[in-house]
């Protein structure tokens, strides 16, 4: 008899309300509404199958991350995982659409990310990309490592929307991958073959299922495709919090709004999007909006967080001589230090080995040009002095036969000095200067050598310029 008392009252002190499934509570004439099922994508079984395949068959994972928000499109999840389960594979950082951030704080975040995994910065585009050639250098050096096999594999992971098709585009320089910019455009995983040895792997986007984001973190991050959301005008409170009223204001031309309807509202009376009765379509609005913060329309970045006093003196003596002289150093306040990485600089030139050549013979030209406009100024003087003066349209066509004859000379010049050079030259070296030589004729410059497109415009802006 006594131990069941004690059992009963052991029973009553553990006793709590809220787990009680069969008290009877009053009915507050509402429910509450069930998750979107859109906000659930990136976890399904199906998407995470896809990322299992690419990591048991690649032996090089690259992580693509939001270079605007790394932290928040880094998964922790597939880090833990490799570590625990698959030690022997290399795991790198990418930091895609990098150009849409400054080139300060992308060097910061490199310098933040790097001491726990190699990072780079990159721009997805097959016409202008940004790391191409830093990332195809790492990738021969991931080979080397894996001499004892005849190919290695790379697999491209990460969130969705965050550039991993668009970086395998990059890479091959052409479209191999499906693109988009909305979230699920990867359905399964690819293989490309990059060359004989390495071997490209694209994987759907996922999102880890332990991540602690609202439906608006995950709405601002592209997870989710836009036209699918119910409500979007939910999800503008966020936006402008997160964004300066004036780049609101310089983006969509309108200003002094109270709240984010108001801001909707003179948005689609400014564009036009009324619907019955002159009434704002807010919803459309909403969409335009939210499509135009994923895409980069509307300037934002997550700032990187200060590096700790170790790491700062890791990268001071990592530094070199040229980057304390170089012009795209970050300016620092007394009692920082100065945090350079040299792999970061956003040039759009070609990390080619004969650049140095191509700018000494410009060099050279630029002197001789100097040299032939003094003798031809000094015998148009002369005749000027002897002759009488002529007409506007015989000055034009001398000016134009005089650009001609001295654009040929100095091309033919250059085309001299580099055979000349190369016949010095044997082996792989040869063979790139003779490249070098053929695609500035018939390349990428052709337009520069050539003069077909429009050539007249171009002499009369050089015999301006000459005057």
């Amino acid at each position: 008899m006594q131990g069941i008392v004690e059992k009963a009252e052991e029973s009553f002190n553990s006793y709590e309300k809220g787990n009680d499934l069969d008290l009877v509570a009053d009915d507050p004439g509402y429910t509450n509404e069930a998750p979107e099922l859109i906000f659930r994508a990136g976890r399904s079984k199906r998407v995470w199958g896809e990322l299992y395949k690419v990591i048991d068959s690649a032996d090089v994972l690259a992580q693509v991350l939001d270079a605007r928000d790394p932290m928040g499109t880094r998964s922790k999840t597939v880090e833990n995982y490799l570590k625990k389960e698959k030690p022997h594979k290399q795991l790198i950082f990418i930091l895609n659409k990098c150009d849409l951030l400054p080139p300060a704080v992308v060097k910061k975040w490199v310098a933040v990310l790097s001491p726990e995994y190699p990072t780079m910065a990159f721009r997805a585009n097959t016409q202008n990309p940004f790391g191409k050639g830093a990332l195809i250098k790492l990738l021969s050096q991931f080979k080397q490592l894996h001499k004892d096999k005849k190919q290695i594999s790379v697999g491209f992971v990460g969130y969705p929307n965050v550039g991993k098709s668009s970086i395998i585009n990059t890479l091959k320089g052409k479209k191999v991958c499906n693109v988009a910019p909305i979230a699920g455009e990867t359905k399964v995983w690819q293989y490309v073959t990059l060359s004989r040895k390495v071997y490209l792997i694209d994987c759907p986007g996922v999102t880890p299922p332990d991540s602690n984001d609202t439906e608006t973190d995950k709405v601002l991050k592209g997870v989710v495709r836009i036209e699918n959301i119910k409500s979007p005008e939910d999800h503008i409170p966020a936006v402008l919090g997160r964004v300066k009223a004036e780049y609101l204001e310089n983006a969509y031309r309108i200003s002094d709004w109270k709240d984010h309807e108001e801001f909707l509202e003179k948005i689609a009376f400014r564009s036009g999007r009324l619907l019955k009765g002159g009434q704002p379509d807010i919803g459309t609005v909403a969409r335009m909006v939210l499509n135009d913060w994923q895409r980069g329309n509307i300037p934002y970045y997550v700032r990187p967080p200060r590096l700790n006093e170790e790491n700062r003196k890791e990268k001071n003596q990592a530094e070199t001589v040229d980057d304390k002289n170089d012009d795209s150093a970050i300016a620092q306040s007394p009692g920082e230090s100065a945090i350079v990485d040299t792999s970061i600089s956003i040039n759009n030139a070609e990390d080619d080995g004969l650049k140095s050549v191509e700018v000494t013979s410009q060099s050279i030209e630029d002197v001789e040009d100097e040299a032939e406009c003094e003798v031809d100024r000094s015998v148009k003087s002369t005749a000027d002095d002897a002759k009488p003066s002529l007409s506007k349209t015989s000055d034009r066509k001398t000016k134009k036969k005089q650009g001609r004859g001295r654009k040929r000379r100095h091309q033919k010049m250059s085309d001299d000095e580099d055979v000349g050079a190369a016949e010095n030259v044997k082996g792989k070296k040869k063979r790139q200067m003779y490249a070098q030589n053929k695609v500035k004729k018939i390349g990428k410059h052709f337009y520069d050598v050539a003069n077909v497109k429009n050539r007249r415009n171009r002499f009369m802006q050089a015999v301006t310029d000459d005057d």
